[in-house]
């Protein structure tokens, strides 16, 4: 990794940790106000409940109606009277309401006895408050379930449901109203807080994991295409080295050639003008060869390749393509068919025979002093199918995943062992990909290759 590389991963790592790190603190302070403003609403409402049924409660004793011991109350109320207001040198008659209300002291004595009779004996029923409760939380817009429960000197008692264990976390402690001689309190336990909470904060959370992932992901597929980049950048410097020597080969052939032919007064000798004419001709063949592996990878890639498609019986292809090698190299290629009859395939022909000529030229590049190549082909499901198969060098795992890119080499330790521009695989992927078909490898380190091309059959 560059330097200039190493310092931007350094600092978008940064930056990422950053952001993910902040809005875990945003998140965790946002729960905390909410749980806060939720232990607020739910502790007021139980006051409020409790504050009315002591309201109630005393009310209820100061009108009971079966004490009648005492005399009603006396009240004499004074209303409408008729004044004269003069406003300068207007006079004006208005309506004033005077309301006066008289207790006597009989009267006062019994309600306030009433007042600490009723604070000093009560005691809410639960399922009376826990009713009023629920509708107090519904009107606050809280319907998560609770527990209540009441408590003296510590210990649980009347449960409306869970274990007293639970009481011990309770959200809300009320003691209860009047003259309370017990230190008796009210406890209510929400089982649900966290759930709830998080309900209501679901658009947050959403949001925040939603802008915290797509950062993410843009990091992460910036950075790999940072490392792919710089990957594609070192096989290309690969590609243009061995290119380089490649080209410079044919060339210094061909200049010997010629330059023997008038050095050596070899016009005069015919056989040995023909043996330099021979060679200048494959090693200017090969170069034609090599352009041309370049110019049809830039052709597919602008979508300007042109198929044109016949019928035709891909085994007798293989046949005459094995023939060839043969011929180059009788004394150390060797090829083993087992062809399961005629297979027909609607394709183009120049192009799969250089699928073919591709696949077969590898097997023997890397299969060392003599190459035993193993070719099949049979019909399956509505596909043909073939492979080619050498006893070689074999592939890693690692390199099986990019053997199929452009300008891609499997590693020899000597970067000009082995010809070639690590197009040949990229290609027939390709041209077996236009027709609809799919190119596979089976390998291992030692033993040898085994790629597999499968293509649609004539029906």
């Amino acid at each position: 990794m560059n330097k200039n590389l190493r310092y931007i991963v350094i600092i978008m790592s940064v930056a990422l940790t950053g952001i993910i790190i902040f809005q875990i603190y945003w998140i965790s302070n946002s729960y905390d106000m909410h749980n806060q403003t939720f232990r607020n609403k739910i502790s007021v409402a139980l006051e409020e409940v409790l504050n009315l049924e002591t309201e109630e409660t005393i009310i209820s004793h100061i009108l009971d109606k079966k004490d009648s011991a005492n005399e009603p109350i006396t009240i004499e109320t004074y209303r409408i009277a008729e004044e004269t207001l003069n406003w300068g040198d207007t006079t004006t008659s208005a309506m004033v309401r005077r309301d006066s209300m008289h207790i006597n002291q009989e009267d006062l004595d019994r309600i306030v006895g009433k007042v600490f009779q009723s604070l000093a004996t009560i005691h809410p029923e639960l399922p009376v408050i826990s009713n009023k409760y629920r509708k107090r939380l519904v009107e606050r817009k809280i319907t998560t379930p609770f527990f209540m429960a009441f408590s003296k000197n510590d210990t649980i008692y009347d449960l409306t449901g869970g274990t007293p264990e639970l009481f011990k976390s309770a959200q809300v402690i009320q003691k209860l109203p009047g003259i309370n001689r017990h230190n008796e309190k009210v406890l209510v336990f929400f089982p649900e807080t966290r759930s709830f909470l998080l309900n209501r904060m679901w658009m947050t959370l959403i949001a925040s994991v939603f802008f915290v992932v797509l950062t993410a992901g843009s990091f992460f597929y910036m950075l790999a295409m940072l490392f792919r980049q710089k990957k594609l950048s070192d096989i290309k410097n690969d590609f243009v080295n061995n290119m380089t020597h490649e080209l410079k080969t044919p060339i210094a052939t061909v200049s010997a050639a010629m330059e023997a032919l008038v050095q050596f007064d070899a016009l005069s000798d015919k056989n040995k003008s023909l043996k330099y004419i021979d060679l200048s001709r494959r090693e200017l063949n090969r170069l034609a060869g090599m352009v041309e592996n370049v110019l049809r990878i830039s052709t597919f890639e602008k979508q300007q390749l042109v198929l044109f498609k016949e019928t035709f019986n891909v085994s007798l292809v293989l046949e005459e393509t094995a023939q060839k090698f043969i011929i180059q190299n009788p004394d150390r290629v060797e090829f083993r068919f087992d062809m399961k009859g005629p297979a027909y395939i609607h394709a183009d022909k120049f192009h799969m025979q250089n699928v073919i000529n591709n696949l077969f030229d590898n097997a023997v590049k890397y299969s060392g002093p003599t190459a035993l190549i193993e070719i099949s082909c049979s019909r399956d499901n509505e596909y043909v199918i073939f492979t080619v198969r050498d006893h070689g060098m074999g592939i890693s795992k690692e390199q099986q995943k990019h053997i199929f890119d452009k300008f891609y080499r499997v590693p020899t330790g000597d970067l000009h062992a082995v010809k070639g521009f690590g197009l040949g695989l990229a290609y027939v992927r390709q041209i077996v990909e236009s027709h609809g078909g799919t190119v596979g490898v089976k390998s291992q380190l030692g033993a040898g290759s085994e790629f597999t091309v499968a293509l649609p059959e004539i029906q």
